[in-house]
């Protein structure tokens, strides 16, 4: 199973629909240890659904935060789903992997780098959602 629990909670259960069957534009607010990154897995399965050579950035705001991240989808889409997963940071830049990735696990201030040329670079062209 991709998740420990069986059933959505009232966040994830309000969003669901939107994140999973539409394209709409999402700003979700909601507190601590509410699911908001499970909410945003829905929304990148919709687009590995619908779109599966596209990538997705995750931008997260401290490197800690990264590697947290890069612990669990490494076991969770990596391993379960076999969904390439990159570490984008000033410490791990191997734009090999970046352009062979799906999705990128990256800081602000890495993203705004490589994203100031996007007219070059063929993975910030492939993005098709940011969280």
């Amino acid at each position: 199973s991709l998740y420990r629990f069986s059933h959505f909670n009232a966040v994830q259960t309000q969003v669901f629909h939107t994140l999973y069957h539409t394209d709409d534009n999402v700003l979700l607010g909601a507190p601590t240890g509410s699911g908001k990154t499970n909410c945003a897995e829905l929304a990148m399965l919709r687009l590995f659904r619908t779109r599966p050579k596209a990538k997705m950035v995750y931008v997260a705001p401290l490197k800690a935060l990264v590697r947290e991240r890069m612990k669990d989808w490494g076991v969770r889409l990596v391993q379960k789903l076999g969904i390439k997963v990159v570490e984008l940071t000033g410490d791990a830049s191997d734009m090999e992997a970046v352009d062979k990735a799906q999705v990128i696990v990256t800081t602000p201030e890495k993203w705004d780098g490589v994203s100031r040329s996007w007219q070059r670079r063929s993975y910030v062209q492939a993005v098709g959602l940011v969280i």
